[in-house]
């Protein structure tokens, strides 16, 4: 038997609390985690995004959220709602969309996403803006853009992301709605995180190819008809 497929994923456990510095779902994660959380439709998203920013905010983090264009404002609302405190115009906390951070001329660009969000940790930690970071980013607006040179692109930029969440102390939450994206973007995008979240728990990823790796455009990870092996 393929010593690949034998392997299990393995459930985060209660003990890792003690280094939790966010949750997901309710599940802890540790500083440095990049968690790929699969739901389904948007009620089930504004149940992990709104606790996984508001908590953040209340606890003092910058926070970083990237949806579609035009939902900032009422994502804001929501999360101002549930934190009060922070205030609807708070500085902790930045709204972007995809034309401003990873989509030129209507193209994504996994490049000049990577340096706008080493930019902004620059910026944040350089500034004395917190000592923790959160980032969460819905892709639900991706959906029209799916197509193998697309797949390709994201998920290279998702296993680079990787290295960037580990170089200073932060968590991210990558949202994918199984609504909205099949196997051919959900298989090779759960090999690109180190851990997923999916039906209430967060789970270590066995298959996860890591940044330090060399990738080649040929490797399984980043072909979508891999989905039959796994």
């Amino acid at each position: 038997m393929d010593e690949r497929k034998a392997r299990t994923p393995v459930p985060v456990v209660a003990s890792a609390a003690a280094s939790a510095v966010a949750s997901v779902g309710g599940v802890p994660l540790a500083p440095g985690d990049h968690v790929c959380a699969l739901y389904r439709g948007r009620a089930e998203r504004e149940q992990l995004l709104t606790p996984f920013v508001a908590d953040g905010l209340r606890e003092g983090h910058s926070c970083l959220l990237l949806a579609a264009d035009g939902e900032g404002r009422a994502l804001r609302d929501v999360l101002t709602a549930n934190a009060p405190a922070v205030g609807p115009d708070s500085d902790g906390l930045q709204i972007m969309g995809p034309k401003e951070s990873c989509l030129l001329d209507g193209t994504f660009d996994g490049d000049h996403m990577l340096e706008m969000l080493y930019a902004w940790s620059d910026s944040t930690f350089s500034a004395g803006n917190g000592t923790f970071a959160r980032l969460a980013a819905d892709m639900s607006w991706a959906q029209p853009l799916v197509q193998p040179a697309f797949i390709h692109d994201l998920i290279r930029y998702e296993m680079k992301a990787t290295r960037w969440f580990r170089s200073c102390p932060r968590v991210g939450m990558c949202l994918y709605d199984l609504e909205l994206f099949s196997g051919d973007l959900i298989i090779p995008l759960v090999k690109a995180h180190p851990k997923v979240w999916l039906s209430g728990m967060v789970v270590e990823n066995p298959y996860c190819v890591g940044p330090e790796e060399e990738l080649d455009p040929r490797e399984e990870v980043l072909e979508p008809q891999a989905a039959d092996e796994v």
